[in-house]
């Protein structure tokens, strides 16, 4: 069958408002996960302090102080090289694959700082945060081997037993470059 004159018009106008309206959706979806800029006066780059830090923002949520107790466990352990601390940080799915020695190899020069919560969401619950990452080159991912690496991270958070633990990454809003 072929389409002309109003047939084709009709046809191509329906496939340009689908192309668009999918653009529209992709771009609203992509916006609503990293619309919010960095915190007022945040940095990026290694820092002493340790402290998972709240934006406004994320402080005005109602479970702000259980993110903030749960993301400060969480890279705690890993700075302090505590395996069983950051059992008791992360889901069950999210430890089942790691060993204590295979952990503690993987996280062996990692310090992480610089922590700040931009935002906090439910639906699930989730936690942007932006932090630095300084590790020797054989450890950073292997698309960015760097030996210091600014994140924006949005982990998802779920309660474990009435304990908030972090349950994983979202896949679609990280991002990561190299510290200059």
């Amino acid at each position: 069958m072929r389409l002309r004159g109003r047939r084709l018009t009709m046809v191509l106008t329906i496939v340009l408002l689908v192309v668009l309206g999918g653009g529209a959706s992709a771009a609203w979806a992509l916006g609503r996960t990293r619309g919010t800029p960095m915190p007022a006066g945040y940095s990026a780059g290694p820092t002493v302090d340790e402290t998972v830090q709240l934006s406004g923002t994320a402080h005005e949520h109602p479970r702000a102080a259980d993110v903030q107790l749960t993301l400060q466990r969480y890279f705690d352990a890993i700075n302090r090289r505590d395996f069983d601390a950051w059992l008791t940080s992360v889901a069950a799915d999210q430890s089942v694959n790691q060993t204590a020695d295979e952990w503690s190899h993987e996280y062996s020069t990692t310090v992480d700082s610089n922590l700040v919560v931009a935002t906090i969401q439910d639906d699930p619950l989730r936690a942007r945060l932006m932090f630095t990452s300084e590790q020797d080159v054989a450890f950073a991912p292997k698309g960015l081997p760097a030996t210091c690496i600014n994140w924006d991270l949005t982990y998802l958070l779920t309660d474990r037993d009435g304990v908030l633990v972090l349950s994983g990454i979202d896949p679609s809003t990280q991002s990561m470059v190299a510290c200059r």
